[in-house]
């Protein structure tokens, strides 16, 4: 266990004591069972606190950041229902305020803030999902270019290349830093067209001379595929 784990642990488990102690000492008036509602109320206070005082807010180990979406609604709800639950607390000791009538409405409060994290996670999940819908639209023209990044190292160790077709090649991989990102299925088809003409050509590009007129007429095709490509 980590120095800052062990420190983390025993503030928490310190705060508890002074909670428990704090009612024990101050508390002697209270009516038992409003004592122990009190202390449960209290402790479920602070540990809803340390979530956010101790441990981090945000799950960098995934790139979705739902946490992000999620903070303002649960913000909202955690600091009304903290507010709601020490104001209850507060009148039932000052009006000392039958029990049932204090645990009713610390039970109704309790309610209105699991409706809150459920809305939460709700938000989050949505955040979660806009994440995965976007990083599959970019998918299309990321493998678009990773193909095309592929196919030009390989272009560019082959002998007898013709140079005015190496140019095209150079244009038509220049061009495609302008592909904007689609999740349209018809961008979708012509990213599919793209690369295995890609793949054809690379085919080719082992007997240059043998297949001069195919390559040409490949890139031809290229340059087609992508001007379509460019309208989604």
């Amino acid at each position: 266990m980590s120095a800052k784990k062990f420190y983390n642990i025993l503030a928490i488990l310190l705060g508890y004591g002074l909670i428990i102690g704090g009612f024990i000492v101050f508390g002697e008036s209270l009516e038992y069972r409003v004592k122990i509602l009190d202390v449960i109320v209290s402790c479920f206070i602070f540990t809803l606190l340390t979530q956010f005082m101790l441990f981090p807010l945000i799950n960098l180990g995934k790139a979705a950041h739902r946490e992000v979406g999620m903070m303002g609604i649960h913000f909202a709800f955690l600091i009304a229902c903290c507010v709601l639950f020490l104001a209850l607390m507060t009148c039932g000791i000052v009006y000392q305020i039958p029990f049932k009538h204090q645990l009713m409405g610390q039970l109704i409060v309790l309610f209105i803030f699991l409706v809150g994290r459920v809305a939460t996670l709700h938000s989050g999940e949505k955040v979660r999902h806009i994440y995965k819908k976007e990083q599959h639209i970019m998918s299309g023209k990321l493998s678009l270019r990773n193909a095309m990044d592929d196919f030009m190292d390989q272009a560019a160790n082959v002998r007898k290349f013709d140079e005015s077709d190496m140019k095209r090649l150079r244009d038509i991989h220049e061009a495609m830093r302008f592909i904007t990102p689609s999740g349209n299925s018809e961008a979708r088809k012509f990213d599919d067209q793209f690369i295995l003409t890609l793949d054809k050509l690379a085919s080719m590009m082992r007997n240059v001379s043998l297949n001069k007129a195919k390559i040409s007429e490949k890139i031809d095709l290229l340059e087609r595929i992508l001007s379509k490509r460019k309208n989604y």
